[in-house]
């Protein structure tokens, strides 16, 4: 059994480095492929007067940090340190500045990162006012190399981000960010692949995961789900046996023969067109991920012109279909969100269905 308070959600670590990452640099260790380097984007969205800044800590040596300038002061040469312009420490606003991938740093480069996530400065260099620095990580029992020494977590708001489950991330991104439905109907139809290696025994009881025991040449992720979205936006007219293939590559074997599996069942599945044309009798699906694909095709391709069509068509689904249509079109990031509110039906029907969000 994991401990009271062992780690957090993705939106709670963004709202903790939001309020304390002015003076305090929220540390975010976490699984690969989980979605820590795309906090940096989230929090610019909530900070627009922010310029971002993502350094790649990887590619960095200590020279990269600040580079000597020579120049005179009283007619005597000397020599100053300047700061990489990558820093963003020249720039008038204040930035959100990202140290991905933090605990793969030489000795070196993590005592140069040192001052930076302590005081906001590099040299006599200081940030601009009201910046926010946070910094990513692994976790150090993934075995591919991250170590934070003592001395610089003693300097650090050290978090574990927890993995999303299946419906957290759907809500909290799939379904806005135009994956594919198919992708989400898998996950959600087989919601182990978002599960967490530290949640088993055994490698063996979850085959879809990377498990740093049994190390796996390609497996599910959050990342790797986008991947496999690309794949079947871009690909899907191809031989049955190319796609699988390049599956293989992102997700693994057991993943892609699932999805395969949801994919068979999407193309027996309505149309687009046969739901708008003909709402009150086209078939209605009835198990768990055909009506996740249906939604997530509303979701993708509803249009002012064909709300109305829709809603007659939703209101033959179950409730709780209706339910997740209403709640994901309304999410402040769907690109549907401005029709939804201005459709006349839907508003109506949000009136006389509020019970289901209670």
């Amino acid at each position: 059994m994991k401990k009271p308070y062992s780690s957090i959600t993705m939106q709670d670590t963004i709202k903790l480095i939001s309020s304390v990452g002015e003076r305090l640099t929220v540390l975010v260790q976490g699984e690969m492929g989980i979605g820590k380097s795309s906090i940096l984007k989230t929090l610019s969205e909530s900070h627009p007067n922010h310029i971002p800044c993502y350094i790649d800590i990887t590619t960095k040596d200590v020279g990269d940090f600040l580079v000597p300038q020579i120049r005179s002061v009283n007619d005597v040469p000397v020599c100053s340190f300047i700061p990489n312009e990558e820093f963003g420490f020249h720039l008038d606003k204040p930035l959100i500045v990202m140290l991905d991938e933090v605990g793969k740093a030489s000795k070196a480069v993590m005592n140069a990162c040192l001052r930076l996530m302590l005081e906001r400065k590099l040299g006599i260099h200081a940030l601009p006012e009201g910046s926010i620095v946070f910094a990513t990580t692994n976790l150090a029992v993934e075995g591919i190399g991250d170590n934070i020494p003592p001395h610089a977590r003693n300097r650090l708001c050290v978090v574990k981000m927890r993995k999303p489950t299946a419906e957290q991330w759907r809500w909290d991104y799939a379904q806005n960010a135009g994956v594919d439905p198919v992708v989400i109907a898998t996950a959600i139809e087989y919601p182990a692949m978002l599960a967490s290696f530290e949640d088993y025994e055994r490698p063996d009881m979850n085959e879809y995961i990377n498990d740093p025991r049994v190390p796996r040449a390609a497996f599910v992720t959050p990342r790797s789900l986008e991947k496999a979205s690309d794949i079947l936006k871009m690909c899907r007219d191809m031989p049955e046996d190319v796609l699988t293939h390049a599956l293989f590559g992102v997700i693994g074997e057991r993943a892609t023969m699932d999805m395969m599996n949801v994919l068979k069942l999407s193309n027996t599945m309505p149309s687009w067109a046969e739901i708008i044309n003909n709402p009150t009798t086209t078939v209605v699906p009835h198990n768990g991920a055909s009506t996740c694909l249906i939604v997530s095709k509303a979701l993708s391709n509803v249009e002012d012109t064909t709300f109305g069509s829709w809603m007659q068509y939703m209101a033959r689904l179950s409730k709780e279909a209706q339910a997740l249509f209403a709640m994901s079109v309304m999410s402040s990031k769907s690109p549907k969100r401005s029709i939804a509110v201005t459709n006349r039906v839907f508003t109506e029907w949000a009136v006389n269905n509020g019970y289901l969000f209670n």
